[in-house]
């Protein structure tokens, strides 16, 4: 979103005019290892990995995202793992 501020703001108007109700969701996880800002990943094994770096402490990375309509961080359980990384961005 980030890199193409112009068609944010294009969805955003299109939500005004055409829709009672939308979310943005934004992956604005961190890691404390390398201080890598983005998103963070669900690798091959389920498990939080930082792209940059490859820490996988958990205690050492904070991830955010929505879960049952809120926004939830800093891990679920396998379950819901599994159906966050398989989730398909729809833009």
């Amino acid at each position: 979103m980030n890199h193409n501020v112009e068609a944010v703001e294009q969805m955003i108007r299109f939500i005004y005019d055409n829709i009672q109700y939308a979310e943005f969701n934004t992956k604005s996880d961190y890691c404390h290892v390398c201080g890598f800002d983005g998103e963070i990943i669900i690798n091959d094994h389920n498990e939080w990995e930082c792209p940059q770096c490859h820490n996988k402490d958990k205690q050492k990375m904070n991830v955010t995202r929505r879960t049952c309509g809120y926004l939830g961080e800093n891990f679920w359980n396998e379950g819901r793992t599994k159906e966050i990384k398989a989730r398909v961005l729809h833009i």
